[in-house]
């Protein structure tokens, strides 16, 4: 082929020169740029030129154009010739792109058939697999859509490949043919030629087991002589009901493989295909298990977080039965936990939790663990904090973070322990109960209730309930008027609060809960009960009851105007007082 020869010129077409100015210039622009064009007879000339360009630059756009989906509209003379150039001259790689790319333009799907029924002469609907007829629009199609098939090019071309079905199944069997022919003739070439073909392949094109057999190249590679498959010029077939499961290693040229590990240990851990990493993973157990015996516990650590599912899951099978394990960092263990999938979190943590000590584990990081949204770590967490209390004041406030648990089950045992714990501190402040009482989770708050009612240093504090009468929770301040009537009345067998403790206990709730709040009209009923059984408090709290009655509605004013009436008929004396206090009042 002449290596001399100049990209084909079109003056008249400055778009198709400036894509050739990007090739000269070795641009990666010019790969999408050329997937526009549609110039059949430039590109089928072009092919050549590209082929036969020995710049690192001209291969790489090539090897990525062939990476791309094969259905360019007008994009037909330009493939083929670059297929037939890469398969004259005996190109590994550049047919390596196409064995996968070919693969990739053939996908059935299963559907419905009518089948004639010689039984009952009539048709019936059987399951069958179909090929849809999925190839890019004709050259007439085009001409006749016009420029409103150039304003929606891309839904025509998505899902579209080029050529029809029959040429395409062609094609890919003469892909294959390529490298069944190199197997034979140059043996030392076909595992590193198939190889970089399988390590293109991505789960994307095995989405199931129809996608599999899909794979036309793929499977002779890795199944080429299994029983329980059946090829035909129309694509793979499983020759029974469920064979598929019975799937097992038998690729082409065997003894091949065998030569050496190094090519299966090369696509277990960097082929992107599961099915690949599954078949190269039962490959070296059939065949050179020393390989994987001989991994290190640095190899495994490293695969169990690894975003190849396969490399996980050895991993976790190794780790299980792997000595030395007590060597590694506890810092390690804990950021494995934190990054492993999450189907695997329970062997993992099980593993953790036989091999690390709770006294490695600081306060801070136990804590953190329990945190966590996957009940597994959690629970990990949750059995490093036994026996630990916190030391320092860091340790109290990240045993706070305990509130904000997400692993519903376990928080309300989580939160329970960190309350159980606050309260045996020497050093424990009242106050430490709010940080329950204020969460945001219900359950935090209704456990932070039980605090304050069994705890008596919480219970006795009148800053806690001074901010607890600010908290924005309505039910919470409900309660807590309930409580401050029985400590009014002295009936709760505790010592009562001073009289001036209540009077700013009640002013507190008045001042910090909204407008219609439900907890003003007992409040407003507290205070009036207080004034009857107090007069001489009436100076003080009737301000109070005048504001508080000045906010609310309904059957509550009423009820309030009614115990203040009562009061003054009870008391006439105090009637200036309460004229005082409530100067839009009438007396008759």
């Amino acid at each position: 082929m002449a290596r001399d020869r100049k990209p084909p010129t079109n003056p008249g077409d400055a778009a198709w020169d400036r894509t050739l100015r990007l090739f000269q210039a070795g641009s990666p622009e010019f790969v999408e740029m050329v997937r526009q064009r549609v110039n059949a007879p430039g590109l089928a000339t072009l092919a050549e030129t590209w082929y036969a360009d020995t710049r690192v630059e001209a291969r790489r756009m090539l090897f990525a154009y062939l990476e791309r989906p094969l259905n360019s509209p007008r994009h037909e003379p330009l493939v083929k010739r670059l297929f037939k150039f890469a398969d004259t001259a005996g190109d590994d790689a550049v047919m390596a792109r196409f064995l996968v790319g070919l693969d990739r333009t053939i996908r059935r799907k299963r559907g419905t058939a009518q089948q004639w029924n010689p039984r009952t002469r009539s048709y019936d609907n059987v399951e069958t697999v179909l090929t849809p007829g999925d190839t890019t629009l004709s050259r007439e199609d085009r001409t006749y859509l016009g420029s409103w098939f150039a304003q929606n090019r891309e839904k025509f071309v998505a899902g579209k490949f080029l050529f029809s079905v029959p040429t395409r199944q062609y094609l890919r069997r003469r892909a294959w043919r390529y490298f069944r022919r190199l197997g034979r003739k140059h043996p030392d070439r076909y595992v590193p030629a198939v190889c970089t073909a399988l390590k293109l392949y991505t789960d994307a094109d095995v989405p199931d087991g129809l996608g599999l057999l899909d794979n036309w190249g793929l499977v002779h590679v890795l199944f080429h002589h299994s029983q329980v498959l059946e090829a035909t010029p129309r694509g793979w077939f499983a020759s029974g009901t469920g064979a598929l499961a019975l799937l097992r290693p038998d690729p082409i040229y065997r003894q091949l493989w065998l030569r050496s590990s190094e090519p299966l240990f090369d696509l277990l851990v960097n082929a992107k295909c599961r099915p690949v990493c599954l078949w190269a993973a039962k490959m070296l157990r059939e065949h050179f298990p020393e390989r994987l015996a001989a991994l290190t516990l640095d190899d495994l650590l490293t695969w169990l977080v690894s975003e190849n599912a396969v490399l996980n899951d050895l991993a976790v099978e190794f780790l299980e039965r792997a000595g030395g394990l007590n060597a590694v960092p506890v810092e390690r263990w804990l950021a494995l936990t934190e990054q492993a999938r999450p189907d695997l979190l329970d062997r993992i943590c099980e593993l953790v939790a036989r091999v690390v000590r709770p006294e490695q584990v600081s306060f801070a990081d136990a804590v953190r663990l329990g945190m966590q949204r996957p009940i597994p770590l959690a629970r990990l967490g949750r059995s490093f904090l036994e026996g630990k209390a916190p030391a320092t004041d860091t340790d109290v406030q990240a045993l706070f973070g305990l509130r904000e648990a997400q692993a519903e089950p376990l928080r309300p045992g989580l939160v329970r322990w960190a309350c159980g714990v606050l309260a045996a501190r020497p050093d424990f402040r009242p106050l430490w109960v709010l940080e329950f009482l204020d969460a945001r989770h219900e359950d935090v708050r209704e456990i932070g209730w039980e605090f304050l009612q069994t705890d008596a240093r919480a219970r006795e504090d009148v800053t806690v309930w001074q901010r607890l009468l600010e908290s924005p929770y309505d039910n919470l301040r409900l309660r807590l008027v309930g409580m401050l009537e029985e400590r009014a009345k002295g009936r709760d067998g505790l010592a009562a609060f001073s009289p001036e403790h209540v009077r700013f206990l009640w002013a507190s709730v008045l001042l910090n809960a909204e407008r219609g709040s439900r907890a003003k009209p007992f409040v407003v009923r507290q205070m009036i009960d207080h004034v009857t059984a107090h007069p001489d408090h009436a100076g003080e709290l009737f301000p109070i009851v005048a504001v508080a009655l000045r906010s609310v509605r309904g059957p509550e004013f009423r009820a309030g105007l009614a115990g203040v009436a009562a009061f003054v008929a009870r008391n006439p004396t105090r009637r200036p007082l309460v004229e005082a206090v409530f100067p839009e009042l009438s007396w008759s």
